[in-house]
């Protein structure tokens, strides 16, 4: 997000997602001020009522009429409103639905640097809580803010022409009560973009203490972590706290001004009484107007208070969907041999390359593992193939053409990716493998399963194939976690796959049958590899060795073994 301390409003961000839906939200407005005109005429038949009681011209058919003709403007009142928000409230359904269909568009085409920069609880608090929050104001706002600011204006000019004296003094005694509410708006936007970071802090600091609650059990480091969850807990609190200190001095005073403006009618209106010059219709039809403004324009000064609010969410979606996406073209993948030519790539806020001209190149159809320290550049090189990032520099090619080119749905289809950090949704087991092709039958999914040497503990489990493995799959071990994954990656057939330490939780019993199938399933597939245990690709076509993001050598097993002293330091370290 950027730190820039611009004022910003809903309108200037994200007003474009309203426009679809403009005749519905101009609908809304033309019906809510309906709606104020019927309610101002309820006033005004009250008000000949009254005027026809003091006169003592009681004609009770007329009275009945007034009255009669009262309560239809009250209840077309009702209806009005009902119907205003209705309408709006369809049109901010629909907006909000496109923003946030939009942001999530936005994320596939993404880079995943921008996901490690920006966690998970910050996207989701973007997704649900700030665009759902958004609702209220979006649709109330447009209409109701119209009425409740039309209605205390027609009834001020409408005052105007009933006794200007006691009008100017309503208008007077009412600007004086907000000018002294508007020391709670000094500095809003930044005051409330603090309370959205203290907000951000606290949320990061529970989903950190929650999801790692299992490590922090395991070191011994309860007090120390739960003392960090607490800060971020207490400081959001105590932001809150002391910005409602500030602004409570404001909303006091005007509080006990603004909402009395009865109270001049009053005082005035006996001084004008006694010395002739006001009717008793007339004083009582001000002091019901005087009655009726405040609470209009009180609802009206809320919805400010919202906009400034809705600004600073629709600033913090905008920079979302503003992010600068993977450069991908339209093309289709027509071959499989995988190149880099050159390629460096440094993740955001790093000066030391995690990709340092790199070069390799990978026959359609042949394996190739990238081997090394852990932190060397092995899963970097793999994440590039698969277009989850773009080099800064040189060129990443997949059937001879630039990965620029290509479109990220062929991509998507073409390549299989197994993550050494393996996700699972809260769905059944079998469905979890379908992911990898949804039209797959049950004993497709059954087949892809023993190939990945997982069927037998699927079968174990409490449900079998139709157990739920959890959030994230919590529910199951980290190994069955990966034979799972590698199932899916099975059931996709993808012409290319890429395994980023896909055996790296197994048991070795396990490790052998995996890697049995993982061969069997890769043939006449181009196949990537990255690995720490040596001995699972020592039959690779080739095998780099990467160090410090540098390709040290490539070749076979026998030949690193003879060229490369930190390949054979690691292979006699293996065996």
């Amino acid at each position: 997000m950027n730190s820039d301390n611009k004022q910003t409003s809903f309108f200037g961000e994200l007003g474009s997602f309203m426009k679809p839906y403009g005749v519905r939200y101009g609908i809304s407005v033309a019906i809510s001020a309906a709606a104020v005109i019927s309610g101002l005429a309820a006033y005004a038949f009250a008000g000949m009522i009254a005027g026809k009681l003091f006169a003592e011209s009681c004609d009770i058919h007329t009275l009945m009429i007034y009255a009669a003709l009262a309560a239809l403007c009250k209840v077309l009142n009702g209806v009005f409103i009902n119907v205003s928000t209705w309408i709006s409230h369809h049109a901010a359904y629909h907006t909000l639905s496109d923003i946030r269909k939009a942001v999530s568009a936005k994320l596939v085409r993404l880079p995943m640097g921008y996901f490690e920069k920006n966690g998970s609880g910050r996207l989701k608090a973007v997704l649900t809580d700030r665009i759902e929050g958004m609702e209220q104001t979006l649709a109330h706002m447009l209409p109701e803010l119209t009425a409740n600011l039309l209605a205390p204006l027609a009834m001020m000019i409408w005052g105007f022409f009933i006794d200007w004296r006691l009008a100017v003094c309503i208008l007077v005694w009412i600007i004086a009560g907000f000018a002294a509410t508007g020391g709670m708006m000094k500095n809003y936007p930044e005051k409330y973009a603090g309370q959205i970071a203290a907000m951000k802090s606290m949320n990061q600091a529970v989903t950190e203490y929650v999801g790692g609650i299992e490590v922090i059990k395991n070191f011994g480091r309860a007090d120390e972590c739960y003392g960090k969850f607490k800060a971020a807990v207490y400081g959001h609190a105590e932001y809150n706290i002391n910005w409602q200190r500030e602004t409570q001095v404001f909303s006091s005073l005007g509080m006990a001004i603004a909402p009395f403006s009865v109270f001049p009618v009053l005082i005035a209106g006996i001084i004008f009484y006694s010395n002739g010059t006001l009717a008793p219709e007339t004083f009582f039809m001000m002091m019901l107007l005087s009655m009726g403004i405040f609470r209009p324009l009180m609802q009206a000064m809320s919805y400010f208070d919202q906009l400034a609010q809705m600004g600073t969410n629709a600033k913090e979606i905008k920079d979302i969907l503003d992010e600068p996406e993977l450069k991908r073209g339209d093309r289709e993948i027509s071959g499989f041999d995988i190149e880099l030519s050159d390629v460096t790539f440094s993740y955001s806020g790093e000066k030391t390359p995690a990709a340092d001209h790199i070069s390799l190149k990978v026959p359609a159809g042949t394996m190739l593992a990238l081997v090394g320290p852990s932190g060397s550049g092995k899963s970097t090189a793999a994440k590039l193939i698969a277009g989850f990032w773009d080099a800064d520099s040189g060129r990443v090619l997949i059937g001879g053409r630039d990965i620029s080119q290509l479109s990220q749905k062929s991509l998507n289809q073409k390549i299989a990716y197994v993550d050494q950090d393996t996700f699972l949704f809260d769905i059944s087991v079998m469905d979890n493998i379908r992911m990898g092709d949804p039209s797959a039958s049950d004993e497709e999914v059954i087949n892809a399963a023993k190939a990945a040497g997982c069927d037998d503990f699927i079968r174990a489990l409490p449900n079998g194939y139709d157990t739920l493995a959890g959030a994230a799959g919590g529910r199951l071990s980290g190994g069955e976690r990966q034979r799972i994954a590698i199932a899916r990656a099975m059931m996709k057939n993808a012409p290319i796959m890429i395994l980023d330490e896909a055996t790296a939780s197994s048991d070795p019993e396990n490790e052998a049958s995996i890697q049995e199938a993982l061969s069997a399933a890769s043939r006449g597939r181009t196949l990537v590899v990255i690995a720490h245990r040596l001995s699972t690709v020592m039959n690779a076509e080739q095998i780099a060795y990467v160090k410090n993001g540098r390709i040290e050598a490539v070749g076979t097993h026998s030949k690193l073994l003879e060229i490369c002293p930190d390949y054979a330091k690691q292979w006699a370290m293996s065996v």
